[in-house]
């Protein structure tokens, strides 16, 4: 279970660059319309702080209309979370610890998003399916499945 904060807002240039970003809530930063319009339905997964606090999201550009820029964001699992929250969960189920497990980007906090992670044990590698089951005053829930065969 993992905190999450649910964000929908309107805001002039928030988003950066595709690659990474930051915000904080409370101050102002400017990108080019063109440069925002570009990454209409673009995911950009950033760093936001509120009130002293870090939170990592995923934002995604709705729409451009004008100096008017409306995005989502909701906060994001972190990658190295998930996998540890994998290990431990199979540590205790099968009473080995695996000798690996990554997740190639961070879990969307959004009832039925997924994430498809990596596991490896005794040299060999499994996908596992990782799903958010639900969302509940913040806190994020989610199941995994470990692939029956290796890749």
């Amino acid at each position: 279970m993992v905190r999450t904060l649910l964000v929908s807002a309107t805001a002039a240039g928030v988003v950066a660059n595709a690659g990474a970003c930051s915000c904080s809530v409370g101050s102002s930063h400017s990108v080019s319309k063109s440069d925002i319009a570009s990454q209409i339905g673009a995911q950009v997964n950033c760093e936001m702080k509120v009130e002293n606090q870090n939170f990592n999201v995923n934002v995604t550009v709705t729409s451009v209309n004008g100096n008017d820029v409306k995005f989502d964001m909701v906060e994001t699992v972190d990658k190295n979370q998930v996998a540890s929250v994998v290990t431990d969960e199979l540590t205790q189920q099968v009473g080995s610890k695996p000798d690996s497990v990554t997740c190639p980007d961070n879990l969307k906090g959004v009832e039925g998003a997924t994430l498809r992670c990596q596991l490896t044990d005794n040299g060999k590698n499994y996908g596992v399916n990782v799903t958010v089951t639900s969302v509940d005053a913040g806190d994020v829930h989610f199941d995994f499945k470990v692939d029956d065969h290796p890749e």
